[in-house]
């Protein structure tokens, strides 16, 4: 069986000012979460998760925090990043940007499988660059866990791992560990430590992730996420005299919480896994991960959220203390514009960058038909579909907003499709719940039909319309 998809999607962003920044929230829209940012010089960078996709791990660009650019992924080569079988929402989380004796680092996980029997535990790496778009090969940590980030003590110029790991076999409850590390081969040093399991209570659903660790006048902070990444999530923080602790714990936790306002009372939910950073000028913000409840639901996933940070007493405060919101009420006259639709003829020499694959790709699977001067793609056909956890041959694209529209157009082909052989287009979420349209080859006639496809959790519903000749 041949399977050839396609997938186009239109898309909106949001503007604000500058330097008096009126946020726009989400600054990057449509799957986009764990946010992780980084500034050089005037220049932002934001690395957000990827998962089972490729190219893995997107870093986005931006001069004034508010109008972003795909600027490169960190991941694309497979010898970066081996995703053959993973299931949806397993590969590579929770990236962790920083610098360390003066080259730029990225740290992050790879999941392979969710199989309690199997065992087969996610694993922190770290690359780096020195210049934010072209990256080694991962060096691979000691511990086992998830949301690895990586400091560097400016008073000892010791370096940290810090991530999110179990703290044994058996209870599996799950709190922020500490090592000193040897950055070159990614072995721990000395003491492999608990420093600290926020808030809530201890136990499996509190999760404790997402560590970030930075210094700001005499105190070292910790800036953690809580609550599991539903509605509960939400951003707290810790301050010590040392990057080893022992912390104390900010009286006024948590900084960020859009839960305590009710969870249907506010279109932002789940707020949480947060950096904080500061511009040129001495402002300080935050970047973290959020997403819009719309009837219940949240077809965009979670996206990359900012908010202001001021400072007082030695503690951060998030957004003023407020909820956070998508509008700024104060100034309600600069709303959301759409974009101009996005539009791919394929004419170029290379894929546009905001095209993604399912899982690393043996080989090519598409052919860019670059000097017709109509443009067009034409699909490598395999055995594999779009419900299969393997490389099938279709590209994707992110959905960028609440309300939109995408068609294709099919280009002529020689031959006709055999009966299980498709071309069409997709609304994908995953290998076990996805809706299609498309071409196919009839069943019980000759001639190709048209034919409608939907998959939810591995049901199947499929009908042919008409005869197409």
């Amino acid at each position: 069986m041949k399977i050839i998809y396609l997938l186009s999607v239109l898309v909106t962003s949001v503007f604000s000012t500058k330097r008096d920044l009126v946020i726009r929230n989400p600054i990057i829209s449509g799957w986009n979460p764990d946010p992780s940012i980084i500034r050089v010089g005037n220049e932002y960078f934001i690395a957000t998760s990827s998962f089972e996709y490729w190219p893995g791990l997107p870093i986005y660009r931006s001069v004034d925090l508010v109008n972003w650019e795909l600027y490169t992924h960190a991941l694309t080569r497979p010898g970066q990043l081996q995703l053959y079988g993973v299931p949806t929402s397993a590969g590579a989380w929770a990236p962790s940007l920083g610098r360390i004796n003066g080259k730029f680092y990225l740290t992050s996980m790879v999941r392979w499988t969710y199989d309690p029997v199997a065992k087969v535990w996610p694993r922190t790496f770290w690359i780096f660059s020195d210049d934010l778009r072209n990256w080694t090969d991962p060096i691979w940590s000691d511990p086992w866990g998830i949301d690895p980030q990586l400091y560097q003590d400016p008073a000892t110029n010791k370096i940290y791992l810090n991530l999110m790991s179990p703290n044994n076999n058996i209870d599996r409850i799950w709190g922020i560990y500490q090592c000193e590390v040897d950055i070159d081969s990614g072995r721990c040093i000395g003491e492999y430590r608990s420093l600290w399991n926020g808030t809530m209570p201890p136990n499996a659903a509190t999760r404790p992730e997402g560590p970030k660790m930075f210094k700001f006048g005499d105190w070292y902070y910790l800036l953690i996420a809580e609550g599991g990444t539903d509605e509960l999530h939400r951003a707290t923080i810790a301050r010590s005299t040392s990057p080893e602790g022992p912390w104390e714990s900010n009286p006024d936790n948590p900084l960020l919480y859009n839960g305590a306002y009710g969870y249907d009372n506010l279109t932002v939910q789940s707020t949480g896994h947060a950096t904080l950073f500061d511009t040129e000028q001495g402002d300080w913000y935050a970047v973290f991960l959020a997403r819009r409840k719309v009837n219940g639901t949240s077809p965009l996933g979670r996206e990359t959220f900012l908010c202001s940070v001021a400072w007082k007493d030695g503690w951060p405060i998030l957004n003023e203390g407020k909820p956070i919101l998508l509008n700024d009420p104060q100034k309600p006259g600069l709303s959301s514009i759409a974009l101009a639709p996005f539009q791919d003829n394929f004419d170029k020499p290379a894929l546009d960058p905001s095209w993604y694959q399912l899982r690393t790709p043996y080989g090519q699977t598409y052919i860019l038909d670059h000097k017709d001067p109509s443009g067009g793609v034409v699909f490598d056909a395999n055995v594999f579909s779009l419900s299969d956890r393997d490389v099938p041959a279709a590209i994707l694209r992110k959905q960028r907003s609440l309300n939109m529209t995408f068609s294709a157009d099919i280009l002529p082909f020689d031959g006709i499709l055999g009966p299980d052989q498709t071309v069409g287009i997709s609304a994908y979420l995953s290998e076990l719940q996805h809706q299609d349209i498309g071409l196919t080859g009839c069943k019980n006639s000759t001639g190709m039909c048209i034919y409608t496809s939907f998959l939810n959790n591995e049901t199947t519903k499929v009908l042919l319309r008409m005869s197409y000749w």
